[in-house]
């Protein structure tokens, strides 16, 4: 069966083809009655405009993309979801890409997303390609999430939670039950959510004069995309000959891995260590046992991404960079136990 064309529509519709063009790019005044004829003669015929043809003409193609290391990742999966209601609402579609934190994979993507040339770009980078990215930022438009680009020439905007501030709130709140030997699991120290957790993490310490040094025993740096290192990091900790009364894992997915070890290896929680978590574990209620977290806000990042990138692209690409960062609250779980 041969492609219907807009020829086809406009002999159905009694029109010429400049009306049916009208009527499709709505870029022109047409009476009532010729756009009714129009636009029952492409639902008769199934007619659906060629995208492709439409966006080298318009220099658009409506279309954004959204790499971030792990879809998997339930922040990720509902910031996805946030993003694409805001984007489908404003005639935007998406490309969503998950990089499994590699800096190849993510290289790729990126050389992908331009050739398929999408209007611009949300991005949770690797940190492993902070110039190209750099250099990239001045042809198209990037919206950065969670993660930084180490490169002072970055043109674009960036939304994450408080890191710091999220860290040193929940742990203030171990040390305000008692705890004093307070093991952290943390991510890779070379990504901006990385050091700026183990920077809360170290001022809380120091609120109790404990200085978080190359000396202090309980740190343990593993990959935020694995839940194997929150796993291996309570393997470590726990294992010390004198482990921490209580952890915190730097994100969800290592909470996950904490949860896992101390499960599989019959440690109490809280009776035997205390667990907290950056950010809350999907369905975290339906458990026995609820660490402590602060939240992260996927939905409400997710939707202001969406609405920078817009704006960014609107404007072309002409704003100033913007930093928004959204504040984290602290909800007290079972997992932690007063000493």
């Amino acid at each position: 069966m041969r492609n219907i064309t807009i020829i086809d529509v406009a002999k159905e519709a009694g029109v010429s083809i400049a009306t049916v063009s009208r009527v499709l790019n709505d870029n022109y005044t047409v009476s009532t009655e010729l756009k009714t004829k129009v636009n029952d003669a492409i639902s008769k015929l199934n007619y659906f405009p060629n995208s492709i043809a439409r966006s080298l003409k318009n220099e658009s193609t409506l279309t954004i993309g959204l790499i971030v290391s792990d879809i998997s990742n339930a922040f990720f999966t509902t910031l996805a979801r946030s993003v694409e209601d805001v984007l489908r609402h404003n005639d935007y579609n998406i490309i969503v890409c998950s990089t499994d934190n590699k800096k190849e994979i993510e290289l790729a993507y990126l050389h992908l997303l331009m050739e398929k040339k999408v209007d611009g770009i949300i991005l949770n980078t690797t940190g492993e390609n902070s110039e190209f990215i750099a250099s990239l930022s001045h042809s198209i438009p990037i919206a950065l999430c969670g993660r930084k680009v180490n490169d002072l020439s970055f043109k674009g905007d960036f939304v994450d939670s408080d890191n710091s501030n999220g860290s040193y709130e929940l742990t203030r709140h171990l040390i305000a039950m008692g705890h004093k030997k307070i093991g952290i699991i943390n991510g890779q120290q070379y990504v901006s959510s990385g050091s700026e957790r183990m920077d809360g993490f170290c001022k809380a310490m120091q609120t109790i004069n404990i200085r978080v040094d190359a000396d202090y025993p309980y740190v343990y740096n593993g990959d935020f995309n694995r839940i194997e290192s929150g796993y291996q990091g309570a393997e470590y900790l726990l294992n010390l000959p004198d482990p921490p009364t209580s952890i915190v894992a730097m994100n969800t997915e290592m909470a996950i891995g904490t949860l896992r070890y101390c499960k599989e290896h019959n440690v109490a929680i809280p009776n035997d260590v205390s667990i907290g978590s950056y950010g809350d574990i999907v369905n975290a209620d339906l458990f026995y046992v609820q660490p402590s977290y602060v939240t992260m806000s996927p939905l409400a990042i997710g939707k202001r991404l969406a609405e920078l990138i817009i704006e960014r692209i609107e404007s072309r690409d002409e704003v100033t960079n913007r930093e928004i960062r959204f504040a984290t609250q602290l909800v007290a779980g079972n997992g932690v136990k007063k000493i």
